[in-house]
């Protein structure tokens, strides 16, 4: 070997050994961080709440609750307590706010799933930032805001986003109104425009979107529901396992339309169980 010879692969060594990435970059002493009121859009409304768990990396999973409300109230303050939880078993979890219905504003359908969509597009900007996976992000909605997820799982996610949905009590099937109460129906009216015709209830049916490549779906719903009535779930998992999706429909025998999901027996453990399968 020449002396010319050695310093070239010394050289040579240095260079690729130092552009070599290990797959998965774990930050050394990252600790527990909550990041409240991070802005998504310029609305008053487009916030959300972060909380990052210690010892995050690169692969480290996102899951997104979006609030319940009736699309028209509601805040993502009341999934602080579960998005903690998740927090603590590893997860980012991401509690957000979105333009709500029935305002002077009249930010009818499709403005909230835009809303989710865009703060998707915000977490995966902010991913090496805050030194998490940028494409393993899970959705889970409470009543209006799971019929959100889904929503925006099934028709709007055209990026590939969304690994998995889960929705606790989201209606389904907005096409079918004949059991809906007067103020149930006044509701879906002021969440969809006054006048909406029949083909805008049905674009705004989770269930309409259904097909093979439908995402990993987990519903959980309680049988004595007098706001959504249970029979939304059961007719979604029909239409899921018709076209061969991966799904699971767990039923509350004894509840109704909870507002506290810690309080849901079982509950963390089953969506936590589900998100560590498929995502």
């Amino acid at each position: 070997m020449t002396r010319t010879t050695f310093p070239v692969l010394f050289f040579l060594l240095i260079l690729f050994t130092g552009c070599k990435k290990d797959p998965v970059r774990t930050a050394v002493n990252l600790g527990k961080e909550d990041l409240t009121n991070v802005r998504y859009g310029l609305h008053a409304s487009q916030t959300l709440d972060v909380y990052l768990p210690a010892d995050r990396n690169t692969a480290t999973k996102t899951i997104i609750f979006v609030h319940g409300g009736f699309w028209i109230g509601g805040d993502k303050g009341d999934l602080a307590g579960i998005a903690r939880e998740f927090r603590d078993r590893g997860y980012v979890a991401v509690s957000m706010n979105y333009r709500l219905a029935n305002t002077a504003e009249n930010n009818v359908h499709p403005a909230q799933v835009t809303d989710l969509g865009t703060a998707i597009n915000l977490i995966e900007d902010k991913a090496d930032e805050w030194k998490i996976s940028a494409d393993k992000v899970a959705l889970a909605g409470v009543s209006a805001g799971g019929h959100i997820a889904l929503l925006y799982t099934y028709a709007y996610d055209t990026g590939n986003h969304v690994k998995t949905v889960i929705s606790f009590a989201g209606p389904a099937n907005l096409a079918n109104m004949q059991n809906a109460s007067p103020q149930q129906a006044q509701v879906v009216r002021w969440f969809l425009g006054a006048g909406a015709p029949a083909s805008v209830y049905q674009q705004a049916s989770p269930l309409s979107h259904v097909d093979a490549a439908t995402k990993p779906t987990l519903l959980l719903h309680g049988k004595l529901d007098a706001i959504v009535p249970y029979q939304q779930s059961l007719e979604l998992k029909a239409r899921l396992d018709q076209f061969g999706v991966k799904s699971k429909l767990v039923t509350y025998e004894n509840s109704g339309h909870e507002a506290d999901l810690n309080a849901v027996p079982g509950l963390i453990a089953e969506i936590d169980s589900w998100l560590r399968e498929v995502n």
